[in-house]
């Protein structure tokens, strides 16, 4: 797996989450497990502390004539004196542990702890048998001095974690005296150690799990993407029709196919367009350049009079002319399919812009004697528009209705509003287009030839253009036309919305 692919960038990051995730929770369940172990031997501590103070209790109460070890625990426990007397006898954990203690430490399971009573001078009043010096010595150390309250501390103990209570109790209701008590860890060590190893071996396991599915499913997941990359690696311009299925895909996936497949639908557009534009232009380029190079080989053939040279210039410079003409058409006619921005958009009163440009047309019309007619609304129409290239629309369509109108024609410009679009209709009375014609006229380079009408050295470029510029202004171009009876050309703009 390469480290900088989407698929070990993924596998790596929702690890390192659940990662995080196993660590926090590791964590609150080592301390809750540790916590509830130390509380249940704090629990365990107070309970047997509380047990030894209720058998002491007992003690206390047994009649000295029936019990002589328990007087003797009482005079103990009850002497007004810390000092140890020569010649006097002095209780030890032998004379009264093995005697009163032997049945009781086993009942209240004090076989592995240590515990000490301690009087209200701080000295030891009894003692466990386990209770060495050197652990004694631990206890004075480690243990917190005399108080009374209930006191809980961690110990160390011949190098052996404890947990211990310090207890004070009043024996026979009349002194204070403090128990200390400790109770190995050993067991909750044990359990911790063990949790833990589980903890970290779980981890492991886990994430090591989730690295081999995450790659599986991670592979699973981007296999479109890797269909995607075959298949754009396999596109050239040869063919550009291969389109990648989009079957049983999810959401995001079908988006990022469908998005690629439309890029390749549009790809092919263009190629085809590119294509047949470049066919085009060479085709139009060729002949005006070929008449030149013919004109010009004849100039040079002979001798001509200055009537012919003339005649030679002339022709070479009309068709120069034409050259210039549809190249500018061609740049014109890109910048407005790929720039849009090229539009200078204000605000226009489209019926004073039909009066201005019938008034131009007028001019065409009376020079074939064409009768020009102008049905407008009397009040102001406003929209949007650039009207330099507004203007462009209007005259190449008056210009081919008054190219392509018999003298003694007529020439209608109608303008309806309708809702929110105005519909300017040119409709003329000239020879009409075929129906074999009428789904290419809109076409670069595309012109209507008839064996009955001489070249009118149009380049095909305007209606074209026309129907950019249209769109490009929000609305378009729609046309009916009959043959030897004359076309109707409909330009719909969206009005200004206040």
């Amino acid at each position: 797996m390469k480290t900088r692919s989407i698929r070990f960038k993924t596998s790596v990051l929702y690890s390192s989450i659940l990662c995080l995730i196993l660590t926090c929770f590791s964590i609150y369940l080592y301390d809750t497990v540790r916590a509830t172990l130390y509380g249940e031997a704090k629990q365990d501590l107070k309970v047997k502390a509380g047990q030894i103070d209720a058998f002491l209790d007992a003690y206390a109460s047994i009649s000295p004539q029936n019990y002589t070890y328990a007087t003797s625990l009482m005079n103990k426990f009850l002497s007004t004196s810390d000092e140890n007397v020569p010649g006097k006898e002095v209780i030890s954990g032998k004379g009264i542990i093995d005697q009163l203690w032997t049945k009781d430490s086993k009942s209240l399971g004090l076989g592995n702890d240590f515990f000490r009573i301690l009087s209200p001078r701080g000295r030891v009043r009894l003692r466990s048998d386990n209770l060495t010096s050197e652990v004694e010595g631990d206890f004075n150390s480690q243990f917190p001095p005399h108080s009374d309250t209930i006191l809980f501390t961690n110990l160390k103990l011949n190098k052996a974690a404890f947990y211990g209570i310090s207890y004070p109790f009043r024996f026979s209701d009349r002194n204070s005296f403090v128990l200390q008590l400790a109770t190995p860890l050993t067991s909750i060590q044990r359990i911790l150690s063990h949790l833990l190893i589980f903890i970290i071996i779980g981890i492991v396991v886990i994430l090591l799990m989730t690295l081999f599915m995450g790659s599986f499913f991670t592979r699973r997941i981007l296999k479109p993407v890797t269909d995607v990359t075959l298949a754009a690696n396999n596109i050239s311009q040869t063919n550009l029709h291969m389109r990648i299925p989009q079957q049983k895909l999810d959401h995001e996936m079908e988006e990022l196919v469908g998005s690629f497949n439309r890029m390749i639908e549009r790809l092919e557009k263009s190629f085809a367009h590119v294509n047949e534009f470049s066919s085009h232009v060479a085709h139009e380029l060729k002949t005006p350049l070929a008449i030149i190079k013919s004109e010009l080989e004849l100039g040079l053939v002979g001798e001509n009079s200055k009537e012919d040279d003339k005649r030679v210039m002339n022709v070479a410079l009309g068709e120069i002319d034409r050259l210039i003409k549809t190249i500018k058409d061609l740049l014109l006619l890109a910048k407005l399919e790929y720039k849009l921005n090229i539009f200078k958009m204000e605000e226009v009163d489209i019926i004073e812009f039909l009066k201005e440009i019938y008034q131009h047309a007028k001019v065409l019309a009376d020079q074939k004697n064409i009768s020009l007619e102008l049905a407008i609304p009397d009040y102001p129409v406003l929209l949007q528009g650039d009207t330099t290239h507004l203007r462009r629309i209007f005259f190449n369509i008056l210009h081919n209705a008054v190219k392509f109108t018999k003298e003694q024609g007529d020439i209608k410009i109608l303008a309806e509003v309708r809702g929110e679009q105005i519909f300017i209709s040119i409709k003329d009375t000239g020879i009409g287009i075929a129906t074999a014609d009428q789904d290419r006229i809109f076409e670069k380079f595309y012109r209507v030839r008839r064996m009955d009408q001489e070249d009118t050295g149009g380049s095909g470029l305007g209606l074209s253009m026309a129907r950019v510029v249209a769109r490009s202004h929000g609305g378009d171009i729609v046309f009916e036309s009959e043959l030897n009876k004359g076309s109707t050309f409909t330009v719909i703009l969206p009005l200004h919305k206040l």
